[in-house]
């Protein structure tokens, strides 16, 4: 899916990123105890009163659960959180639960999400060995100029959420730190589980069966629309799907109901 100027120029980036990068272990933790019917307000004071996140102070608790969790996985609805903690339970291995994290979190956040398709994944694909925070400030500099950041941010600021966004992607597995400061790019393929539970939950979402290997979400892990076909194709109807080809035509039939069915069916 390719989006016109006009449309990249609403898309504004923010410092959200400083609140937050990866907390996957955090992230699991909260899950662990989060309930659909809870306030969120209860759900912070009890994490708070519980000690989920460690030492944590009650700003440090409420920031995290009210400006980066709830975002990410509460907003606009909590399904994300709800096949996050299906994952969990499953005993699926961790990767998967870490992969679709990724894609809640970068869609809430488009910074993230434009950095690691337009900027990582393009230098993965050169075979470029290291990634520091200059391919980052040079895309920060150039969205000041094309309007994704209404005030440029200082060198200090754009330093800082750099960082935050390279240990995001390291989090996540595209970059492994050897030392600290260097980042290698990790040469990564998303697990066969993650990519099913990505096409089902675009498909609940709406996106139909000619879209849905062109959806831009591939792009958070550098997958063409051929390649996701292929690896759809290879997952198998006992494993939830059937892909159907017919020239540049693709039909998809699912054989579980549900993204959760699915997940149980993935863990066989």
């Amino acid at each position: 899916m390719t989006m016109t100027m006009d449309k990249e120029v609403q898309r504004k980036y923010s410092t959200a990123i400083s609140k937050g990068a990866g907390m996957i272990e955090e992230t699991r933790r909260l899950l662990e105890q989060w309930r659909p019917d809870e306030p969120l307000d209860d759900f912070t004071r009890r994490v708070q009163a519980e000690g989920l996140l460690g030492n944590s102070t009650a700003y440090r608790t409420r920031d995290v659960v009210r400006r980066v969790f709830a975002p990410r996985f509460l907003r606009p609805s909590d399904k994300p959180a709800r096949i996050l903690q299906r994952v969990l339970a499953s005993g699926l291995p961790g990767r998967v639960f870490t992969e679709l994290l990724f894609v809640f979190a970068a869609r809430q956040d488009p910074l993230v999400y434009d950095f690691t398709i337009r900027e990582y994944w393009p230098a993965a694909r050169r075979g470029r060995p290291v990634m520091d925070t200059d391919p980052m400030l040079s895309f920060l500099s150039e969205a000041h100029y094309d309007g994704r950041l209404d005030n440029q941010w200082s060198e200090k600021v754009s330093v800082r959420i750099a960082r935050c966004v390279l240990g995001l992607l390291r989090d996540v597995g595209f970059l492994r730190e050897v030392v600290r400061g260097r980042r290698e790019i990790v040469n990564y393929r998303m697990s066969d589980e993650g990519a099913a539970i990505l096409a089902r939950e675009l498909n609940e979402a709406g996106v139909t069966d000619s879209s849905l290997c062109d959806h831009p979400d591939w792009g958070l892990f550098g997958m063409t629309p051929s390649e996701v076909v292929e690896r759809l194709d290879g997952i198998g109807e006992h494993r939830g799907v059937i892909v159907q080809r017919a020239g540049s035509v693709v039909h998809f039939t699912w054989v579980v109901k549900s993204i959760e069915e699915l997940i149980d069916v993935l863990t066989r």
